[in-house]
């Protein structure tokens, strides 16, 4: 009786130990990509071998509104009212919007992607740092 009940607890612990893994291993997974993970689609679009073309223009509602942009983005890491997640709370900021330009831009060690050059163009940088400015308070 004991040894099963040692080998339940023993099993347990491994389960226990595997799901705490693979929930972390999608936490980090989330908050890396800075947005879009390179290969994924959004369009609906097929092409010829069957998968799903991405669509060359975003919806200017999606590249024009501050919130879905910061949501779509940054909401992932650090709340989507900005009270933090796994990346720090920025609600209420003592930052300029300058430094969170530059945050958004070159990233903030090793979690904190840079997006300059990458999935946001200039102008929603700027939206972005406004919306967490003027919006998150």
């Amino acid at each position: 009786m004991r040894q099963e009940k040692a080998g339940y607890r023993r099993w347990m612990s491994i389960l226990v130990l595997l799901l705490l893994v693979a929930l972390t291993s999608f936490v980090v997974a989330g908050c890396s990509g800075g947005g879009k993970e390179e290969g994924t689609t959004t369009g609906k679009a097929e092409s010829a071998s069957g998968e799903h073309a991405e669509h060359a223009e975003e919806s200017e509602e999606e590249t024009n509104n501050p919130g879905l942009l910061y949501t779509n983005n940054c909401g992932a890491c650090h709340g989507h009212d900005g009270s933090g997640v796994v990346g720090p709370a920025i609600k209420g900021t003592a930052l300029t919007i300058a430094q969170i330009e530059e945050k958004i831009n070159n990233g903030s060690g090793n979690q904190m992607p840079k997006f300059k050059g990458g999935e946001l163009k200039e102008e929603q940088i700027k939206l972005i740092a406004n919306y967490v400015k003027d919006e998150l308070k």
